[in-house]
């Protein structure tokens, strides 16, 4: 690797043991030929959550593989980064089937691939543009291979085509319902008409420049993505934000966690078709809206962190003036609806995500957390005094539509009491970001749970190669599993509207 590539990753929290130290962020190098063997070894012997798999084309034909491991019991997370010497590398989704998903992503990036000729789906490329989409690394040499998993439908199932244009106000994605009749027996899921690129148009930014597009990588999680990616900037150049910046944050984080756990249950209204709860949800979501720009500056939050800390602190009188008001409004429809059988029925038993399955797939935030899984990185790997003091995990073991929709209530609670124990400290200010070298993984817990992001700069402090990992990433490979579980036609949306997920965060 070059000197700077080696500067970076010791800048990134290198460690030469695994797992040993006791760094936030440890990055080991590992040879191709051992990466098997320590991802199996993470998974069994230390209990490691695979959080996410990327490759980074450091120079011409040169590309370095980094699979991110979280060990949340030792608030650490440990990314191997494995130099590769093919155009193939060890199939870890065979150890790990979390790392499927980002070996298919992987090879339409880079056309490398797993090397045990597993048929693979596609992810972010659409088949009729397949030769002439952009990417992220050079495929000089590496033409895609016609080895995607074929997609046929056989006997006397046929499939039923939902998408991608959908309902008004829904995002792009096409599901191909597979069934005899009416019961769900299969279901595919095309995200591609939603990418934009966005990764790979960070790529020469200064990371100020960049938050711009990061925050609208998945627009309804922008603080917990920016922050993410903004972590990964201030960790590559060693930048200490002030608490009052940190604490800022957390505010932010907690009114975007508010606003949407009250969109999924608007939306959930919708679907179980009790349009008086919808409206009154509705009207609560609106309000909380416009919480949000009399404290920030802007309903959806945009525009608030920036590297280094943030551009702008909370209207406390605001918060402390709307917010009470607005959360007695929520609490009463809450309790409506949780007392309604016609809404309650259609929840229970519906979509459910076995809590074998949440783990085997690494899945986070409320997907995971209404699966028996206490996943919550603002506990699990605390930064400072943004993440002080530790949330109160809301955990169910239904792992039903019912089940998410609980946690989301609960952590509304448990917002409320963070956003409460943050303001008063809150604060604008940013520390200057100083330009050079360097490399770093950044996390925050958004509303839909962990998302990640990891960045390398060069000398002059632009950015080599971002990358974006929202916590729709991890989640939507669950929702077909969620589906197949004895459902009917008429609980995909309701399924859909449990999990919180959006498209653009998986596209992206």
């Amino acid at each position: 690797m070059s000197g700077d590539r080696r500067q970076a990753g010791a800048r990134g929290g290198a460690a030469a043991t695994l797992p040993g130290g006791t760094e936030r962020v440890q990055v080991t190098r590992v040879e191709p030929g051992r990466l098997g063997s320590l991802t199996h070894e993470l998974a069994t012997e230390h209990g490691a959550r695979l959080a996410d798999l990327f490759a980074e084309e450091v120079s011409a034909g040169e590309i370095v593989l980094r699979s991110v491991y979280a060990l949340d019991g030792e608030s650490r997370y440990l990314v191997l980064e494995c130099q590769l010497e093919e155009d193939h590398f060890p199939p870890l989704s065979d150890l790990d089937p979390a790392a499927f998903v980002e070996e298919c992503e992987i090879y339409e990036q880079y056309g490398i691939r797993p090397d045990n000729g597993r048929p693979l789906n596609r992810v972010l490329v659409p088949p009729h543009r397949a030769d002439r989409f952009p990417r992220l690394g050079r495929l000089e040499g590496r033409r895609l291979a016609r080895d995607y998993q074929p997609h046929a439908v056989s006997g006397e199932a046929f499939e039923f085509p939902f998408g991608p244009v959908r309902v008004a106000g829904w995002e792009s994605l096409y599901m191909g319902l597979v069934t005899t009749g009416e019961e769900v027996l299969d279901l595919y899921l095309f995200h591609w008409h939603k990418h934009r690129g966005v990764e790979r148009r960070l790529a020469g930014l200064d990371p100020d420049r960049a938050t711009f597009f990061a925050e609208r990588a998945d627009g309804l999680s922008s603080i917990g993505d920016t922050v993410a990616f903004c972590r990964a900037v201030e960790m590559a150049t060693g930048t200490e934000i002030p608490a009052p910046a940190a604490h800022a944050r957390a505010v932010a984080l907690e009114l975007e966690r508010i606003y949407n756990h009250a969109a999924a249950i608007a939306a959930m209204c919708q679907t179980t078709g009790l349009s008086v709860g919808q409206a009154r949800s509705e009207i609560v979501l609106e309000q909380l809206l416009r919480c949000n720009l009399a404290a920030f500056g802007h309903r959806y939050l945009f525009g608030v962190v920036s590297p280094g800390g943030v551009r702008r602190g909370p209207d406390r009188d605001q918060i402390r003036g709307l917010l009470p008001g607005i959360l007695d409004e929520l609490r009463y429809v809450v309790q409506a609806l949780l007392v309604t059988n016609s809404h309650v029925d259609r929840l229970e038993a519906t979509g459910i995500v076995p809590a074998e399955v949440a783990h085997r797939l690494s899945l986070v935030g409320p997907v995971a957390r209404a699966s028996g899984q206490a996943i919550d990185v603002r506990r699990d790997h605390p930064t400072g005094a943004g993440d002080e003091p530790r949330p109160r995990v809301a955990t169910r073991d239904s792992g039903d539509a019912l089940g998410r929709m609980w946690v989301m209530v609960d952590e509304v609670e448990e917002a409320v009491r963070l956003i409460d124990a943050h303001l008063s400290e809150a604060g604008s200010g940013a520390e200057p970001v100083a330009p050079g070298p360097g490399a770093g993984l950044g996390w925050a817990e958004s509303p839909r749970g962990e998302a990640l992001a990891w960045v390398s700069l060069d000398r002059e402090g632009r950015i080599l190669q971002a990358r974006l990992r929202p916590a729709s990433v991890r989640n939507w490979r669950a929702f077909d599993d969620a589906a197949r579980a004895q459902n009917v036609f008429t609980d995909i949306p309701i399924i859909e509207a449990s999990f919180w997920l959006t498209v653009a965060g998986f596209a992206r």
